[in-house]
């Protein structure tokens, strides 16, 4: 597996948007549902929303009690959960009210994870301990489902794809991951060492089977989800802490935020650099991809939301993915002259209401197909405060 990166830093790309309002380091970013719309947070107390396609703050900013050092969103795009200080606090994204709040920690907050269906978070603090509970009666504490010490401080935390297990990246004699069961709160895997700094964010693939880890020792690193073996070497072409990671919708691709004033993009299955780094302003501590694959948004020490189009896509036009998957389809035979030329197409929906185009080039029904990856369920974003 390659892992360095010799990729250069195009000093020539420019944002897309990039959108001015913070007063302070941005420590999180993610898109709601649909790409038009992103959320930040920053030092500076706040948690705004940004209109993408108008390139400027939408509604008034939402203000916790605090520097906001974490964020998430629901899956539909209707709350945003804010860690400031030793409370986590839930806000209506569209009418940016607080609902409610509430303390389970003792620390200042640094991470916050929604499990895959929105029912659990969990939130960790820079005293080592985290917090899961239901997200409906989180505000009352007999109702946290497990308080668990995971060593001197919890930078990251990140829910597997099936729910069952919770990744934590903390402090614990050393720089370690940490898998913990979910519903027993049992740890299952770890510590798992290899970083020589810490840990700033830790993510999984998208099958589950796969751990990628950020680290200050300059480096992101793969780990087979199972047994917390190393896959490959250390990714290294990062001159400076790297902050924050990103999972592309489709999984192949992971993006890194740095406080080299770069953001670089990797093909999560070789560790191979893709396509140019992301030159800034200054240093980055949070990035998130959009919802189609087609952008990133990045903030940092810059206190700019900047919005940029991937290096890989074509502009004009949306990245298609190649998949065999059987279609059912009505055949036509009909005899033309030797040399014509011609194609067939026919449309199905699928259950999750995608349009399918199949080429038909022969008469067996199990044959390739493209389709869009608009609006993929899939870009997961995780920051630490440092």
């Amino acid at each position: 597996m390659s892992n360095t990166s010799q990729k250069p830093t195009d000093t020539a790309a420019k944002p897309v948007t990039t959108m001015s309002g913070h007063e302070s380091y941005i420590r999180g970013i993610a898109y709601l549902p649909g790409g038009k719309r992103v959320v930040s947070c920053s030092q500076d107390n706040t948690v705004r929303i940004w209109d993408v396609e108008k390139g400027g703050q939408k509604g008034t900013s939402m203000v916790p009690e605090g520097g906001v050092y974490a964020l998430a969103v629901t899956k539909d795009g209707k709350k945003i959960l804010s860690g400031s200080g030793i409370k986590v606090t839930m806000w209506d994204v569209e009418t940016h009210e607080r609902i409610e709040e509430w303390a389970g920690h003792t620390g200042i907050i640094g991470c916050i994870a929604l499990s895959p269906d929105d029912r659990l978070a969990a939130s960790g603090a820079l005293d080592g301990k985290f917090v899961i509970g239901e997200m409906t009666s989180m505000k009352r504490s007999g109702n946290i489902k497990h308080s668990i010490d995971a060593g001197n401080r919890v930078n990251s935390l990140c829910f597997s794809p099936n729910g069952e297990k919770l990744a934590c990246a903390s402090v614990n004699q050393g720089h370690v991951i940490q898998v913990y069961d979910v519903d027993s709160g049992n740890l299952v895997l770890g510590p798992i060492k290899g970083h020589e700094n810490w840990i700033r964010c830790v993510l999984w693939s998208l099958d589950g089977s796969q751990l990628f880890s950020a680290s200050d020792d300059r480096t992101i690193r793969c780990w087979n989800s199972e047994t917390g073996k190393p896959i490959g070497k250390p990714w290294t072409g990062h001159t400076h802490y790297v902050i924050s990671l990103s999972l592309s919708p489709d999984g192949t691709k992971l993006a890194s935020a740095s406080l080299d004033k770069t953001i670089r993009f990797w093909d999560t299955h070789s560790g191979k650099p893709i396509g140019h780094s992301l030159q800034h302003e200054d240093n980055q501590r949070a990035v998130a991809f959009s919802p189609s694959g087609e952008f990133v948004a990045s903030g940092g020490k810059d206190l700019k939301v900047s919005i940029w189009r991937v290096p890989w896509w074509v502009e004009g036009r949306k990245q298609v993915i190649t998949t065999p998957t059987y279609v059912p389809m009505l055949f036509l035979t009909i005899s033309v002259p030797s040399g014509t030329s011609f194609a067939t197409a026919a449309t199905c929906r699928r259950p999750s209401d995608r349009i399918i185009f199949s080429t038909a080039s022969t008469s067996c029904p199990f044959r390739p197909h493209t389709y869009c990856n608009a609006g993929s369920a899939l870009s997961r974003h995780c920051m630490a405060s440092q």
